[in-house]
Protein backbone atom coordinates (compact mmCIF):
# COMPACT_ATOMS: atom_id res chain seq x y z
CA UNK A 1 0.00 0.00 0.00
CA UNK A 2 1.42 3.30 -1.28
CA UNK A 3 1.72 6.02 1.93
CA UNK A 4 -0.33 8.45 -0.76
CA UNK A 5 -3.19 5.66 -1.02
CA UNK A 6 -3.34 5.89 3.27
CA UNK A 7 -3.67 9.22 2.99
CA UNK A 8 -6.50 9.19 0.97
CA UNK A 9 -8.33 6.58 2.68
CA UNK A 10 -7.79 8.70 5.81
CA UNK A 11 -9.64 11.63 3.71
CA UNK A 12 -12.59 9.45 3.19
CA UNK A 13 -13.40 7.92 6.54
CA UNK A 14 -12.84 11.94 7.84
CA UNK A 15 -15.83 13.17 4.67
CA UNK A 16 -17.81 9.93 5.93
CA UNK A 17 -17.55 10.90 9.80
CA UNK A 18 -18.58 14.55 9.45
CA UNK A 19 -21.49 13.22 7.68
CA UNK A 20 -22.75 10.72 9.81
CA UNK A 21 -21.67 12.98 12.88
CA UNK A 22 -25.24 14.32 13.09
CA UNK A 23 -26.97 11.20 13.23
CA UNK A 24 -24.84 9.84 15.44
CA UNK A 25 -24.75 12.81 17.37
CA UNK A 26 -28.86 11.89 17.13
CA UNK A 27 -28.51 8.72 18.43
CA UNK A 28 -26.12 8.99 21.44
CA UNK A 29 -28.76 11.71 22.91
CA UNK A 30 -31.79 9.23 22.56
CA UNK A 31 -29.34 5.96 23.57
CA UNK A 32 -28.67 8.64 26.88
CA UNK A 33 -32.43 9.03 27.03
CA UNK A 34 -33.13 5.62 26.86
CA UNK A 35 -35.43 6.15 23.49
CA UNK A 36 -33.90 4.35 20.69
CA UNK A 37 -36.11 2.60 18.91
CA UNK A 38 -35.19 -1.66 18.63
CA UNK A 39 -34.05 -0.62 14.62
CA UNK A 40 -32.10 2.37 16.04
CA UNK A 41 -30.60 0.45 18.83
CA UNK A 42 -28.89 -2.15 15.87
CA UNK A 43 -27.73 1.01 14.14
CA UNK A 44 -26.20 2.75 17.07
CA UNK A 45 -24.51 -0.50 17.82
CA UNK A 46 -23.61 -1.22 14.02
CA UNK A 47 -22.03 2.56 13.56
CA UNK A 48 -20.19 1.53 17.12
CA UNK A 49 -18.80 -1.44 15.69
CA UNK A 50 -17.83 -0.26 12.42
CA UNK A 51 -15.61 2.79 14.36
CA UNK A 52 -14.15 0.50 16.34
CA UNK A 53 -12.94 -1.83 13.50
CA UNK A 54 -12.11 1.46 11.74
CA UNK A 55 -9.85 2.62 14.68
CA UNK A 56 -7.89 -0.50 14.90
CA UNK A 57 -7.59 -0.34 10.94
CA UNK A 58 -6.30 2.92 11.31
CA UNK A 59 -3.87 1.88 13.97
CA UNK A 60 -2.34 -0.89 12.50
CA UNK A 61 -1.76 1.22 9.22
CA UNK A 62 -0.07 3.43 10.96
CA UNK A 63 2.24 0.86 12.75
CA UNK A 64 3.15 -0.52 9.46
CA UNK A 65 4.09 2.94 7.93
CA UNK A 66 6.34 3.09 11.74
CA UNK A 67 7.85 -0.11 10.89
CA UNK A 68 8.51 0.39 7.51
CA UNK A 69 10.42 3.52 7.77
CA UNK A 70 12.19 2.13 10.21
CA UNK A 71 13.59 -0.14 8.52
Amino acid sequence: MERRTLEQLEAALDAVSRDLAPRVEELARKSTEGALTPEEQREYAEIVRLNDRLSLLKLEAEEFWTMRAAS
